[in-house]
């Protein structure tokens, strides 16, 4: 009923005509006399109603004239639908519709003596949630392997009967309640919005499956979703440790990680024939050195992938730390191309032979001759002529971009840096030596002749310029792409070493697989990114004129420019056709001028075939369902992780009175640090 069929049915009980004219009024507690004129009158008669209790108003319904003629009354109950406060109120002001939780079950997990359980963990475990959900307290009177006795944690002060007693069946190994009083005579029970009782034991239960699915969820997710979810808060703390419960359900300790490295060496040599896994364990003392790991399907995928390599080291985040060297190449679409994988102490000399020694076994039998990027890490140099020497090695330009301007601090100010190294930029893509010469000029002049000497006798020149690289360099000047794949693991770094190479290799395994069912559905010769750019190229091309000079030989002309263009040995006086092995738009003009197809002098590896061969040897899965019967019992002790090679800390940060002791969840000592900041030597035998 709205306020439109109060006044028809008034009109129409006391026969009023059109032109009778008339008032309604009703009286509350709050007020005698309160007019009826409007539908929002109307609406605060309900409320009035509900507010005060009122099984019906009175209305009076008035005659303009003065008199009185009747009354009518309209009853709440028969409105029952309408007197909610709810329909009224603006929505900030309403009451949401109550939400279920999945923790609402928890409150029947314990309902009577006689319950049984499959296990005294699982009894402990739902009694946890069973106390979470009720609201209440409860402290372990007896807890042993074989009897359970729980009371209410306020019996000594309230003196409250609730109590469980249980045991353990020793026939079938189950726990059963043999007497339970569900009934509080403390004072009141209620369900807060975190809970003592709600540790990352029971967190841990609850997030198990989502955790595994995604092992990258960071403590502030899962605190979100478990409110979202459950209905409780829980700390970061306990969040992080629920999720290192998950990750050692799955894959063990990070202790006993090591040892499975054994398991998981046999187990890809098995299922991905081919594969290359060595695993070096110091035999006098057992512990772990390092592995390397490089899976056959990507070893044979790479051979039509370009022939470039990027190698760099990224720091583990486990408990005890390491790091993880990687080759990682690049596809005709610009993205990257896992090849090699290697986990070991530190960035060392000894570390990085290893890995290059492996990686050129792999290499070798491929006979292309592969350019190398990086950014000159420690011990990377010195192992990398002993084992690839020839071979060309290109230095990051951005690394080197950065140690140019170390050279200035405390030298110059802002601008002057900023003007340094945009003149360096100049230097390091010049195309041509007379233009490098040039730049070079410029850059002395900025930046001070000594200096730039200096700097530019410490690094080769065929290493990072243009203009001295003698072969074909895909447009790489940085290791950006090594940067994307440690980024791209970023979450698995933070596992122990079995669980971060088996998780890289799941997201491999996902990876090149959606590529290879992307990819058959391409229709373009080239892959999408080199089609376009290849269009992009097409169009700025339309500007120039060719003239014929000999055979496959041409002059390209704009209105300002010239280009010598040799088709036949693919050359142009650009430079960029040689340095991109990619067609400049000047080569596009002469091909087209000579009526050929344009694709015909498109490298290979951009083709959208090549692409495909790339990822059609998709990674194998591992089975670990008869792990535990496996062949291989080496038990290996973790690495001794090292203080790191950095100068110590002088500056003073807080007296220890000062700032609160904290425990460390890696070095287990107190002190001021965390698991994540953590630099302690990790040398325990176990």
């Amino acid at each position: 009923m709205n306020y439109s069929d109060l006044i028809q049915s008034i009109r129409k009980r006391f026969k009023f005509s059109s032109n009778d004219s008339f008032h309604l009024e009703y009286s509350s507690p709050a007020c005698s006399s309160v007019y009826l004129d409007n539908e929002s009158d109307f609406k605060m008669l309900f409320c009035c109603a509900k507010i005060y209790h009122m099984d019906n108003v009175l209305v009076t319904v008035v005659k303009d004239v003065g008199k009185s003629c009747s009354s009518t009354s309209v009853v709440v109950d028969d409105c029952a639908e309408i007197i909610d406060e709810n329909d009224y109120l603006g929505d900030a002001f309403k009451d949401g519709p109550q939400k279920f939780f999945l923790s609402d079950e928890w409150g029947s997990y314990l309902s009577h003596a006689g319950q049984k359980f499959e296990s005294i963990a699982d009894f402990r475990d739902k009694l946890r949630k069973f106390a979470v959900q009720s609201g209440f307290h409860y402290v372990l009177s007896r807890n042993d392997s074989i009897y359970v006795n729980v009371v209410c944690a306020n019996r000594d002060v309230d003196h409250c009967g609730w109590e469980v007693l249980g045991s353990v069946a020793s026939i079938n190994q189950c726990f059963y309640i043999t007497r339970f009083n569900n009934v509080h005579t403390c004072r009141g029970m209620i369900r807060n919005r975190s809970h003592r009782q709600l540790g990352s034991k029971i967190v841990r239960t609850c997030i198990e499956s989502t955790v595994c699915l995604n092992l990258g969820l960071k403590p502030r997710e899962i605190m979100s979703n478990f409110k979202s979810t459950y209905g409780y808060e829980i700390s970061y703390k306990v969040a992080s440790r629920a999720k290192k419960r998950c990750v050692e359900k799955m894959y063990g300790s990070e202790c006993d990680s090591f040892s499975m490295l054994s398991w998981f060496r046999e187990a890809v040599l098995e299922t991905n024939p081919g594969s290359s896994v060595v695993l070096e364990v110091d035999e006098s003392t057992e512990r772990f050195k390092r592995v390397f790991v490089s899976y056959a399907d990507q070893i044979q995928g790479f051979k039509f992938s370009l022939p470039v390599l990027y190698v760099d080291g990224a720091f583990g985040k486990s408990k005890y730390k390491g790091q993880i060297l990687a080759a990682t190449g690049r596809n005709g679409n610009k993205g990257f191309f896992p090849l090699a994988l290697c986990f070991c102490d530190s960035e060392t000399e000894e570390n990085w032979l290893f890995f290059f020694k492996n990686l050129k076994a792999l290499l070798e039998p491929q006979g292309r001759i592969i350019t190398f990027i990086s950014d000159r890490g420690v011990g990377l140099l010195k192992a990398f002529d002993l084992i690839f020497a020839g071979n060309p090695h290109l230095y990051c330009y951005h690394h080197l971009r950065y140690n140019l301007s170390r050279k200035y601090k405390n030298k110059g100010g802002e601008i002057v840096v900023a003007d340094v190294l945009q003149k360096f930029f100049k230097v390091a893509y010049a195309s041509t030596e007379k233009s490098f010469y040039f730049h070079l000029k410029n850059l002395r002049d900025e930046g001070g002749a000594a200096t730039i000497d200096e700097f530019i006798r410490e690094i080769p020149l065929e290493h990072w310029c243009r203009a001295f690289f003698k072969g074909c360099r895909y447009e790489i000047m940085a290791n950006g792409i090594a940067e994307s794949f440690n980024n791209w693991i970023v979450a698995e770094r933070s596992l122990p070493p079995f669980a971060m190479l088996d998780q890289t290799r799941i997201k491999e395994m996902k990876m090149m697989s959606e590529r290879s069912v992307e990819s058959k559905s391409w229709t373009t010769k080239l892959t999408p990114k080199m089609e376009k750019r290849l269009k992009e190229q097409l169009d700025r091309s339309r500007v120039f004129r060719v003239i014929a000079s000999h055979e496959n030989v041409y002059e390209v002309r704009n209105d300002k420019y010239s280009y010598s263009v040799d088709i036949s040995t693919r050359t142009c006086s650009c430079v960029k056709w040689q340095i991109n092995c990619f067609t400049c738009a000047h080569a596009l003009a002469a091909i087209q001028g000579a009526r050929l197809d344009v694709y015909d002098f498109i490298d290979p590896y951009f083709t959208a075939e090549y692409y495909m061969m790339c990822y059609s040897f998709p990674i194998a899965p591992l089975s670990n369902v008869d792990a535990s019967c496996s062949s291989t019992e080496d038990f290996i002790l973790p690495l001794v992780t090292k203080r790191p090679a950095v100068r110590p800390k002088s500056k003073r940060i807080a007296s220890a009175g000062e700032k609160k002791l904290i425990r460390c969840g890696r070095c287990n000592k107190m002190g001021h640090h965390n698991k994540k900041s953590c630099t302690e030597p990790l040398n325990m035998l176990l």
